[in-house]
Parts: structure tokens; C-alpha cells; sequence
């Protein structure tokens, strides 16, 4: 009877082994599964940054289509963000046209979200904590609202669009006012809901564990923060258009107004003070007396977010549990810092900043991160708290093949869902700069990087009056887009 019994046992655990081993393979497969943006987008940054703008075009493009199943009644996790890129790589490929409407796409579903009942967006939230973040909907960041309207009126300014320029633009201060009151009020409902679980609240409130969260990001406290959600640049642009375009003393106010925004936040830019003296001196009667080109550079690549891992002692169920937890963290691109060198005849300018993206979106950033983190750590604690429970009714059982499936599987489920949400849209630039020369003569425009070897020349549209001509570069030295259009 007791060699029976061996060899039952014996062959039980023979049996056992390659189960576990299969059940061990498809816990690596549901890992495998589990790719961060910043990976999936891995290829395409790689081709982005060298220059092969119409290759990675496609990629976006071939990306998009496969992501925006579901788009049209806005169930596609990821679609505005696949949007927004593709739109920006088409744009970087000189295609304003589909450009313009890639973004027009986008706007429509940031104003349904917008739009949608705080109750909705609340319960994308609580879907995060039985999930991977990530599977939320992902419905922009501020500054991702604020930049798509501003690329729509760039398109449309660039296309001889003025009235679609300046809609968007009046879209674009909109969003920027509305910002400041929607995201307080979504704080406010995520907290409420975290407190609810007693268990989750009780880990978020807890010192250890709010000190080790916030050391991820101290690197945040070295970007300059841009008060109210405002970008320097839409103000900026907002202000050179009511200019440009104005209609009537209204709108000259409004382009007084926007370039006031702008010179406080980059004082020492003599371009943006010289456009805010001349707006004042035609709201004073005098007429403009000298021809003006603008340059505007957009340079570099914006910030990205990336996963880090750190073991936290999370309160759970009446105990302390080692976990490893997943956050996403705020990166930059070193060696950014590029300008350009304008010569028209006799006359040379340097671009200056009007706008550091890298610290408007670590403003955006930091603004969210108490509800990311909180957010984070009760996910965990929730599904943490689950498997406990689970675990206990495996054992409960007695059943050693139960236990060993079941701890597996859970083991599984719990690891390929926490991984970091670092969804955020990277083709946006480092900076954008600005500079302002006098028309030449000759209508001859010469544009050098100050620090890569590209270089152009250029022939104004307009020798005779104002031009804005555009520059891109995502790499010092490396490709260089331009566009030009005549001023009114």
C-alpha cells in the first residue's frame, strides 16, 4: 500500500512539472504582452530623430489605423494619442493638408471628453484598479489640448486659412482658461473615490510610502514651472495673428492682451517686447513703417515617460506586503540646446525661447502626479488585496494542483497588470523660438543652425512686406523643414 502511494505521488509530481512549466510560459507571454508606449514607439522615435520623416509617417500611419478600431464612438483606448501623432508626422512630412484634418479628427474626440460627464472619466478611472492602467482611455493631457489647437491654426495660417487660424487660436486661449478649473475639479472626484476603499486610502495617506513615491521625481523641481497651464508659444502665436489680421481695435486689444501673456513669461525675449511696442503704438494711431519677417523654430523633441520599479511596504489587510511597483517617470532628451542664425543683407538675428515644452509639460505633470501616484498605489493595493483573498480560498481548498494553478495564475495576473501608463505625445518639440528681421531688399533669407551644419536660403514670398517662415528640427544637424508664407 505504501509503494502505491509513492508511486501515485511520484507520478502526481511528474505530472505537475510541465503544467508548471506551461503555466510559468504563458506568465511570460501575458508579460511579453504588456509593452509601455515609450516601447512601442521605440522604432518609430528611432526613425523620427534620424530625419526619415516620410518613413515614420507611414509607420504612425499603419499604427493609427490598427488603433482606432472603435474611434468613431470613442472606445479606442489609445486612438487620440495615434492620432496626434500621425497628424504631427505628416505634418513634419510638409502635408498641412492632411495634417489639418488628422488633427481636426483629434479635436473632436478631446471635445467629446470635454464634453462627457465627470462620472465617465471616473469610471475609466476605476477600471484601472483591476487593470494595467494603461487600458484607460487616454484623453490628453492639458498640454496635448492646448498644442492641438494651436497646430490646427498653425495649419490653416500656413494654408491661407486666416478665418479656420483664428477660430482655433480662440480655441486654443479657451482651453487654456478652462483648464485650470477642470483639472481642480477632477482631483477633487479622484480623491473622493480613493477614499471610498478604505484599505487603498489608508496606503495613499501613508508617509513611507508617499516619501518613496515623490523620490522618483525629484527631478521634476529642475523645470521652471509655467503658472495656469499657459503656453508662451499659443500666446505668442495668438498675439502675431490678431496683428497681422486684425479687423479693428478689438482685435489689436486681443493681440496686446496675448503678447503681454507672453513677455511675462519670457522677459528677457527683445522679439516678443518689440511685437508688444508696435501692437501699443498702432492702438495709439501710428501706422506701421517698416516690413517685418518672422522666423519661428521649432526645435528638439518634447519629454517622454518612462517605467521605473521600486519595492514598496504597502499596508494590506492588516499586514505589510513587499511590492514591487510600477510608475512612470518624467524623461528628456539630452544635447537639445540648438538656435538659429537669420541673415538678410547686412542684418543678423538669433532666435530666442518663447517657450520651454519640457517645462510646460513637467508642469502639466507634476499638476496630475499626487493623483497618479495615488492612483498607482491603490490599483495595487486593491489587486493586492484580491489575491490575498484568493489565495486564502486556494488554500482553504487542500487541493495542491488548485494552489499551485492558482498562485500561478495569480502570480500573473498581478504582474502583467501593473505596468506604468507612460502614454504621453512625444512628437511635440523641445521649444519653440522666435525672431524678427527686416525684410531685405532683395528678398533673400539666409537660416543657419548655431549649433548643427544645416543651413538654407531662402526666397521670401513677399520681398516687399511681411513674411512668417517656419523652421523644424528635431536633431542638431540633422534635417531641417521649412515653410514660408507672406503676411498681410
Amino acid at each position: 500500500m505504501g509503494t502505491t502511494t509513492k508511486v501515485k505521488k511520484r507520478a502526481k509530481i511528474r505530472f505537475l512539472f510541465p503544467l508548471a512549466f506551461l503555466l510559468l510560459a504563458l506568465c511570460s507571454l501575458l508579460l511579453s504582452g504588456c509593452v509601455s508606449y515609450k516601447n512601442q514607439t521605440r522604432k518609430i522615435t528611432e526613425t523620427y530623430r534620424a530625419g526619415e520623416f516620410e518613413a515614420a509617417q507611414k509607420m504612425l500611419s499603419d499604427k493609427a489605423r490598427k488603433k482606432a478600431k472603435g474611434e468613431q464612438r470613442n472606445k479606442g483606448k489609445d486612438a487620440l494619442l495615434w492620432r496626434l501623432e500621425e497628424a504631427t508626422s505628416f505634418r513634419t512630412s510638409k502635408n498641412l493638408e492632411q495634417s489639418s484634418e488628422l488633427f481636426a479628427g483629434a479635436d473632436q474626440m478631446i471635445r467629446y471628453f470635454e464634453e462627457s460627464s465627470p462620472d465617465i472619466q471616473l469610471g475609466q478611472e476605476a477600471l484601472s484598479a483591476f487593470s494595467n492602467p494603461a487600458n484607460i482611455v487616454y484623453e490628453g493631457w492639458t498640454t496635448d489640448r492646448i498644442m492641438v489647437s494651436t497646430y490646427l491654426a498653425l495649419d490653416h495660417l500656413m494654408l491661407g486659412n486666416s478665418d479656420q487660424a483664428r477660430i482655433h487660436l480662440n480655441k486654443a486661449y479657451q482651453r487654456q482658461q478652462d483648464a485650470v478649473r477642470r483639472s481642480a475639479r477632477r482631483i477633487e472626484k479622484e480623491q473622493e473615490e480613493i477614499k471610498k476603499n478604505r484599505q487603498a486610502a489608508a496606503a495613499v495617506q501613508d508617509k513611507a510610502v508617499q516619501t518613496k513615491a515623490n523620490s522618483l521625481y525629484t527631478n521634476l523641481n529642475a523645470f521652471e514651472p509655467i503658472a495656469n497651464y499657459v503656453n508662451p508659444f499659443t500666446s505668442y502665436l495668438r498675439g502675431l495673428f490678431f496683428l497681422f489680421y486684425a479687423s479693428d481695435s478689438g482685435d489689436l486689444e486681443v493681440s496686446r492682451k496675448a503678447l503681454e501673456q507672453a513677455v511675462s513669461f519670457v522677459p528677457s525675449n527683445k522679439f516678443v517686447k518689440e511685437d508688444l511696442a508696435l501692437v501699443e503704438s498702432l492702438l495709439d494711431g501710428a501706422s506701421p513703417s517698416k516690413s517685418i519677417t518672422y522666423v519661428i523654430f521649432e526645435n528638439g523633441q518634447a519629454p517622454y515617460l518612462d517605467q521605473e520599479r521600486i519595492d514598496m511596504p504597502l499596508p494590506i489587510a492588516g499586514g505589510i506586503y513587499p511590492i514591487s511597483v510600477a510608475f512612470p517617470v518624467f524623461q528628456v532628451y539630452p544635447w537639445q540646446e540648438n538656435s538659429l542664425r537669420i541673415t538678410a543683407e547686412n542684418l543678423s538675428e538669433r532666435t530666442a525661447l518663447v517657450a520651454n515644452m519640457d517645462s510646460i509639460f513637467a508642469t502639466d505633470f507634476k499638476t496630475e502626479l499626487p493623483g497618479i501616484i495615488a492612483r498607482t498605489i491603490a490599483s495595487v493595493v486593491i489587486k493586492q488585496a484580491s489575491s490575498i483573498i484568493a489565495n486564502q480560498a486556494l488554500r482553504n481548498t487542500g487541493n495542491e494542483m488548485a494552489q499551485l494553478f492558482g498562485g500561478l495564475a495569480i502570480f500573473a495576473a498581478q504582474t502583467s497588470i501593473n505596468i506604468a501608463d507612460t502614454r504621453s505625445w512625444t512628437l511635440l518639440p523641445h521649444d519653440f523660438q522666435v525672431c524678427r528681421i527686416l525684410t531685405p531688399a532683395n528678398g533673400i533669407l539666409h537660416i543657419a543652425e548655431t549649433r548643427g551644419n544645416q543651413a538654407a536660403t531662402l526666397r521670401l514670398p513677399n520681398p516687399h512686406g511681411g513674411n512668417l517662415v517656419y523652421v523644424k528640427s528635431v536633431v542638431p544637424g540633422g534635417r531641417m523643414i521649412i515653410w514660408s508664407r507672406k503676411l498681410p
